[in-house]
Parts: C-alpha cells; sequence; structure tokens
C-alpha cells in the first residue's frame, strides 16, 4: 500500500508533467496569455513612439463574427437537449428525463452565461469546459410550492423534516383531471396547493464554466472521456477549504502561498491592476491556495492494476488533502478543432493570431505613409529660423535671415505615395483571414457591396461559412451532450424525492428514483443546420405533401404526423410549440371539443338553410335545434366517459359511434324537410 507522501510524490509528477501546468515551458498557457492580449488588443512591445501605433481587431472580430452562430444553433430549440428512447417502455422515461434535464440547465442555472462561456473559451483558448457535480457542500434554503397534491402525497410532503409549510389550499376537481404526477382522477377528490419552503440539505445539481487555464490533461490523452490525468486547479482561501469540509488541521498547517500567479489569469484581467488573487491583509483566513481537484489512475494498493481516483492536493505545498474511489469525472470539455490522436487541437484564435500582426504592421505603413505626406520634411540652411519651422501653424509664417530671395532655404523631401500597394496587401491579408476561418464581411452583414455580388456567388460564400460554423458547433454539442448526461446520472444517484417543475406553464412532478433505464436513451443537442427561413419552406413544403396524400387517403401520412410538421414549424418561428395553436390529435379532450365546435357549426349552417317564412320550416327548425342540443349532451357524456376510461381503443369505438349518430339525425331532418342536408346517409 503506498504512503500518503509517495502519492503526494506521484501527484507532483503528473501535475507538472500534464498539459495547462502553469510551470516554466507551458506553451499551452503561454498561448493562452498571447491570445488574450490579441484579443483585448494590446501593443505588441515593438510600438515606435511618433509613429503610427494602430491594433487590428482580427482575432477580436473572428471570435466575436462566429459566436452568434454558435448561440443561435445551441438555442434555436424550445429544449437545448432532447432524450430519445431506444426502446418503447422507456419513452416516458425519456420525456421526463428531457423535462428535467432542460430544468436544470435553463431554469436553475443562467444557461446563456453558461453556452457562451463554454463556446467563448473554445474559440479563444483551446477549450471549453463545463463542470457538473453534486454540491452539498451547504445547505439551501429555497421556496418550493406544490399544485394539486393528494392526500398521500400531502402526508408525505408533512412528514418531511425538511420542509416547512406555509399555507395549504383545499380544491375539489372532478372525475377525468389529469394530477402533475400524470395520474387521472375517476371520482371527485379533494386536492391541496402547498406553498413553503424548503432547507435543502441533500444538496443539488451544479453546472459551472470553468476557466480553461485551470484545467490540466495528460500529454498522453487522446481525448476528454477518461484520460490518465485530468482535473481543474483553483484559487480558493483557507477559509474556503475549510467549508468544503477538508481535515481542519491539516488546512491549518498549510503555509501561506507565494508562488507566482498565473499568466492567463493576468492577461485575462489585464485592466484590473493587479492580481486578483492574492491575500493583501494579515487575516491567515483569506489567505489564497492552489487546489487541484485532479482525476487519475493510481494504484494505490500495489496490485499493479491501477484504479481511478477523486484526489484534493493543494499544489505549492504538495499537501494531500483527501482522496476517494470514483467511476466517472465532472468535467465535460471540447475543442473547437480537433487534431486526431490528441486531446487539445486548435482554436479559431490561434489561426488568426498572426495574421493579426500582420495586417496591424500594414495599416501602421500605410498611417505613416499617410502622415510623411501630411507633413512633408524638409531640407532647410541656417537662414531659416528652426524653431518655426519645427513648430506648425496654419497660417503661420516662417522667419529667414536673409535680405535676398529666400527661395532655396527650404527644399522638401519628396514621399512616393504607398497608399495603392498596400491597400492591394490588407485586402489579400483579408482574404487569407477568411479562408482559415469563414468569418467574412458577407456573413455578419458588413459588405456594403454584398448585393451586387453574383446570388450564386454569395449563397455559395454563406454557406460555406455556415458550414465552418456548424461543424465546430457539432465538435462542442458533444460536451453538452456529456453535461446532460452527467445531469441525469447525478440525479438518479442522489435525487430522494419527487420535484416538482413548471414546463410551459404547467406543473410535473418527476421522480428520478423511479428512473429504471438509466442508459437507454440517445441524447440529441439542438444542433441544426442552414437559414431558418430555408427550414421553415422545407418543412412548409413538406407539409403540403402530408395534406395531399391525406386528401388521397394515403396510409402515408396521419393526423399525428402533420402535427410534428406544425410543431417544428412553430418551433423555427421562435414559438415555444404547436400545442398554443393547434390540438394535438394524441390529446382526446382536444378532439372532442373540436368536433363539438363543428358539429356547432354544421347545424347552424344547416339551420341557416332551412330558415323560411312557412310555419313548417320553423317546426323543422326547432326539430334541428333539438338534435343540436341532444348531440351536445352526446359529446359531454363522451367527453366524461373518455376522461374516466382514457382508453384509446374505446375512444375510438365512441366516436365511431358518435359519428354514426350524428349521420343518422341529419338524416332524420333531410327527411322531414324534403331538402339536402350534407352528412347525411341519403
Amino acid at each position: 500500500m503506498l504512503s500518503e507522501k509517495q502519492i503526494e510524490t506521484i501527484i507532483i509528477a503528473l501535475e507538472k508533467d500534464a498539459i495547462g501546468y502553469s510551470g516554466e515551458g507551458s506553451d499551452i498557457q503561454n498561448n493562452r496569455a498571447l491570445l488574450l492580449d490579441r484579443y483585448n488588443r494590446q501593443p505588441y512591445g515593438d510600438e515606435i513612439e511618433g509613429q503610427s501605433q494602430v491594433i487590428t481587431s482580427d482575432v477580436f472580430d473572428v471570435v466575436e463574427g462566429m459566436l452568434p452562430g454558435l448561440m443561435r444553433l445551441f438555442t434555436q430549440n424550445r429544449n437545448i437537449a432532447k432524450f430519445t428512447a431506444n426502446r418503447e417502455e422507456s419513452e416516458e422515461e425519456a420525456k421526463q428525463k428531457t423535462m428535467f434535464a432542460n430544468w436544470v440547465f435553463g431554469v436553475q442555472h443562467n444557461p446563456v452565461n453558461l453556452l457562451l462561456s463554454y463556446c467563448k473559451d473554445a474559440l479563444l483558448q483551446y477549450t471549453g469546459t463545463l463542470k457538473t457535480y453534486w454540491d452539498d457542500s451547504e445547505e439551501f434554503l429555497d421556496g418550493e410550492d406544490y399544485e394539486r397534491l393528494t392526500q398521500t402525497q400531502l402526508s408525505k410532503l408533512m412528514s418531511d423534516e425538511n420542509y416547512e409549510i406555509n399555507d395549504i389550499e383545499e380544491i375539489a376537481v372532478g372525475v377525468g383531471t389529469q394530477l402533475p404526477n400524470g395520474e387521472v382522477v375517476e371520482a371527485e377528490t379533494v386536492v391541496y396547493n402547498v406553498q413553503g419552503m424548503r432547507t435543502n440539505s441533500t444538496g443539488r445539481i451544479k453546472i459551472e464554466p470553468t476557466p480553461p487555464n485551470e484545467v490540466l490533461i495528460s500529454k498522453r490523452a487522446k481525448d476528454f472521456d477518461k484520460p490518465p490525468f485530468y482535473g481543474q486547479i483553483t484559487a480558493k482561501t483557507r477559509s474556503e477549504l475549510l467549508q468544503m469540509g477538508f481535515d481542519r488541521e491539516k488546512v491549518m498547517n498549510l503555509g501561506r502561498d507565494e508562488s507566482d500567479g498565473d499568466p492567463v489569469e493576468e492577461r485575462r484581467n489585464y485592466n484590473l491592476n493587479g492580481p486578483v488573487n492574492q491575500n493583501s491583509t494579515t487575516d491567515r483566513s483569506q489567505d489564497m491556495f492552489k487546489l487541484g481537484e485532479y482525476y487519475a489512475y493510481i494504484d494505490v494498493d500495489e496490485d499493479g492494476i491501477a484504479e481511478y481516483y477523486q484526489i484534493f492536493f493543494v499544489s505549492g505545498e504538495g499537501k494531500l488533502l483527501e482522496m476517494e474511489k470514483i467511476d466517472c469525472h465532472p468535467l465535460a470539455t471540447a475543442t473547437p478543432i480537433p487534431m486526431p490522436h490528441r486531446a487539445i487541437g486548435e482554436c479559431p484564435a490561434s489561426l488568426i493570431a498572426d495574421h493579426q500582426y500582420w495586417t496591424s504592421t500594414l495599416v501602421r505603413q500605410a498611417n505613416n505613409n499617410i502622415y510623411a505626406g501630411n507633413f512633408t520634411r524638409l531640407l532647410y540652411n541656417n537662414n531659416v529660423d528652426s524653431d518655426e519651422l519645427m513648430t506648425p501653424v496654419a497660417g503661420g509664417a516662417v522667419n529667414v535671415d536673409t535680405n535676398g530671395p529666400v527661395t532655396g532655404s527650404t527644399e522638401p523631401i519628396p514621399t512616393v505615395s504607398q497608399i495603392e500597394g498596400i491597400l492591394r496587401a490588407i485586402e489579400y491579408a483579408d482574404s487569407v483571414r477568411e479562408r482559415r476561418t469563414g468569418v467574412t464581411s458577407y456573413n455578419q452583414g458588413l459588405d456594403t457591396e454584398a448585393l451586387n455580388k453574383t446570388a450564386t456567388g454569395f449563397v455559395g460564400i454563406r454557406d460555406m461559412a455556415q458550414m465552418r460554423t456548424e461543424l465546430i458547433a457539432r465538435v462542442l454539442s458533444e460536451g453538452l451532450r456529456k453535461v446532460f448526461n452527467r445531469i441525469i446520472e447525478l440525479a438518479s444517484k442522489y435525487q430522494r424525492r419527487p420535484i416538482q417543475i413548471m414546463v410551459s406553464g404547467q406543473p410535473f412532478i418527476i421522480d428520478p428514483t423511479q428512473w429504471k433505464y438509466k442508459t437507454d436513451c440517445v441524447i440529441d443537442i439542438g444542433v441544426g443546420g442552414g437559414e431558418r427561413q430555408e427550414r421553415i419552406q422545407n418543412l412548409n413544403y413538406i407539409y403540403e405533401q402530408q395534406k395531399l396524400l391525406k386528401e388521397f387517403g394515403s396510409p402515408l401520412v396521419d393526423e399525428a404526423k402533420m402535427y410534428a410538421t406544425l410543431d417544428k414549424i412553430t418551433q423555427q418561428i421562435g414559438l415555444h410549440g404547436a400545442e398554443t395553436y393547434f390540438n394535438d390529435p394524441e390529446q382526446p379532450d382536444e378532439l372532442i371539443r373540436a368536433e363539438n365546435e363543428q358539429l356547432k357549426l354544421m347545424v347552424q349552417q344547416m339551420q341557416a338553410q332551412l330558415n323560411n317564412p312557412l310555419a313548417e320550416a320553423e317546426q323543422v327548425k326547432a326539430e334541428a335545434n333539438m338534435q343540436m342540443k341532444q348531440m351536445d349532451a352526446q359529446v359531454k357524456v363522451l367527453q366524461e366517459q373518455v376522461k374516466a376510461q382514457g382508453k384509446t381503443a374505446e375512444l375510438e369505438q365512441k366516436e365511431r359511434f358518435h359519428d354514426d349518430q350524428m349521420a343518422i339525425e341529419l338524416t332524420k331532418i333531410e327527411a322531414d324537410s324534403q331538402k339536402n342536408v350534407p352528412g347525411s346517409l341519403i
């Protein structure tokens, strides 16, 4: 068995050999610091006083030019992630996982901040990382309300020591009412709305963006799934270490960390006038330490086979605080431009950093040439007052110490204009940038001559840029897929009670402890291709084809498929979904209401056709009104039966009976009135 000292020695060696370690000769960290300088347009150090010191913004333009497209691709759908079941019996579970995971990501956290940090880090700093973990380090006091709880659920809630009830409201519900847990009421009963506060002592799922300079990974790593050594090194105070639950004696015996700061962090905070992770007081509780949270294979029991451990280690001090065996790590990392057979690839900022120096130099030379033309250098003799000559004043005079002609006292040094050649060089440099990154003035809407380009050429430029962005988005989506998979894993493992969430304004009670098929789902991240308008047009075309097939009675399409198309169209338009605007064919209540309205409209039209001044017609009209009321009553009875039984087969049978009865009644009306009535059997 390895001793603690031996383990500390191993961790120190793994740490110093890792990519991203802030030690001497760490190229990846040096490159990250330089990319931040280029993004922030910091001076190169070769500027000459009195000459142009312009710094172009190529790195900034490329990163910020790609971000909107990436953010739209991830957020254009109602759900960022969708769980799809691999078998029929887990379909309901997949729906619950979709609702719960998106609720955790989009409601309990700030999704814009998470996605923006993740994508921007990847574009600018080689990697983007999101850390997903179960936080039980402290208690959280949250307002937590429940709607339409049954008596059993209320009793269970009242016995929960961590929940304090403030108010209970009794509500009577009728037969067929669906409760948040999916249960359908079979008899009139009382349910309860509860308002209260929960002391969440069991913790919750937390997702945090991790700065790229804090991530360390083994050089042997070929991906980010489970590398030999992987982890995060973060600045923590002595107080924070104690709050995390580490051994008090070990923490208090740590000496003050006097190591140098992180160069990447310094560049990131370049305008804050000094390091941010430094204790400038004499308060020992605020002493800063570099806490490493590492995940590594180590043969602790010396049986020749390394096991996977989570290790908390104070870097610099070389002190082990805690370690335990685990199955997986909480970090989801992606690199935007992967390189085969290695973990960290390239990023758009690194592809364009040297280009920014190139264009900066060209623009400086163009400015210097213009300056030279505007302020021509002069040759002069001793007759000229040099002070007046060197102080240009508009309309001012220069004294010449001679009584004779002043001709020849000064002579301009001619400046040859190089502007045309420099501008051609800058134009070529911009074309190189566009080929490298795919970010052009066309797809940013900046080119005033875009309308003069051929339509085919413009579309080709736009499509190529979109494909480049979509490729990066698909690579980054793999990291998000790990985040959502991790959310479900943590909920299944640590969530000990049902939780009520709000989705599209509707309450749902989800119990992760009942999820049996832990991995029997495919996770799709909301990444799509092409312009939204094009997708809407394509969906409209599909819907028109579905309508034609439906009219011809083809079995290739049904109302459920058409509803799904309408749902996609409403999402692409930017609305939540089709349920607000169209009746869902899989919801019997909605169809019954629609048929009822159609029936009323049909009878009203029939009444208008039969309206005449004859008494017999009035009698026919009265009979039609009576038949309408009878059919309305039948529809209501049918609706109640559907709610009570909830059986699809019986619903279809009752609907057929409803149609037959309606046809019979219309036939009677036609026979009595001797007028053609649409829908009758005659």
